[in-house]
C-alpha cells in the first residue's frame, strides 16, 4: 500500500500511474481498465484527508516559530503560504492513499467486472 500511495499506481495492477496530472486521475488505469472515479464528489475523503495533515503540519510550524522567534510580525504571511504548500504537497499522497482504500473496498473496479469479483 505505501508504495502505491508514494507512486500514485493503479491499486489493482500497479503497472501505470493512476494520475494524468499532477492531481487528477485518469478516467480508467491504462492498463487494466479499473475505473478510478465512480461519482462526482468520491475523492472528497481525500480532500479531507489532505486538509487534516495539510493543518497537522501548520500546526507543528507554527509550534516551532513560534517557540523559537515569537509573535513577529509577518506570521501570518508566513504560515498561510506555509498552508498552501503543505496543501499542495499532501493532496496527490492522499488522493493515492484514498484511491487505495476505495479499491480495498469494492468501489474501484472495472465496469464489467461482476459484484463476486470485486474487493471488499
Amino acid at each position: 500500500m505505501t508504495r502505491i500511495t508514494l507512486t500514485g499506481r493503479c491499486p489493482a495492477c500497479e503497472r501505470t500511474s493512476a494520475f494524468r496530472g499532477p492531481y487528477s486521475l485518469h478516467e480508467t488505469c491504462p492498463a487494466c481498465g479499473v475505473r478510478f472515479e465512480r461519482d462526482p464528489g468520491s475523492f472528497l475523503g481525500a480532500l479531507a484527508v489532505a486538509y487534516g495533515l495539510a493543518v497537522l503540519i501548520l500546526a507543528a510550524v507554527a509550534t516551532v516559530l513560534w517557540v523559537r522567534y515569537g509573535a513577529f510580525e509577518g506570521l501570518a504571511f508566513v504560515l498561510v503560504g506555509v498552508a498552501v504548500i503543505a496543501v499542495l504537497l499532501v493532496y496527490r499522497p492522499a488522493k493515492a492513499w484514498w484511491l487505495w482504500w476505495m479499491w480495498a473496498a469494492g468501489f474501484v473496479h472495472r465496469d464489467d467486472d461482476p459484484p463476486s469479483a470485486r474487493n471488499g
